[in-house]
């Protein structure tokens, strides 16, 4: 079980850090934009990236928990699944970037 917990934790603490990271330049990207309009993309943006996150998180604890039952040792096992999940993660945070300007840029031109 040891293993497993670690795998999550550490996937969560890097895709934490990347979420910082992506939040700063989004709010560069949205410079321009009034408070009201990128108030909501920056919702949006963490709210989808509190789910990537937690999503990604249990995923290198099962994907850990597979490996573990095919033989493989603790330590590689969550090696394994930690690089795996965190790049899955970062991907769809920047996905979530793009979707949380998009959805600035519709309240701008819509309402």
């Amino acid at each position: 079980m040891s293993p497993k917990i670690t795998a999550s934790v550490i996937t969560i603490m890097i895709n934490i850090a990347a979420s910082l990271a992506i939040s700063f330049i989004i709010l560069i990207a949205m410079n321009g934009f009034n408070e009201s309009d990128a108030t909501w993309g920056l919702g949006v943006f963490v709210l989808l990236a509190l789910l990537v996150t937690l999503v990604t998180s249990i995923g290198a604890f099962f994907l850990t928990g597979i490996l573990l039952k095919r033989q493989f040792s603790p330590v590689v096992s969550a090696l394994i699944a930690v690089p795996v999940f965190s790049i899955i993660g970062i991907g769809l945070e920047i996905v979530c970037a793009l979707v949380g300007v998009g959805v600035a840029e519709f309240v701008r031109v819509n309402y």
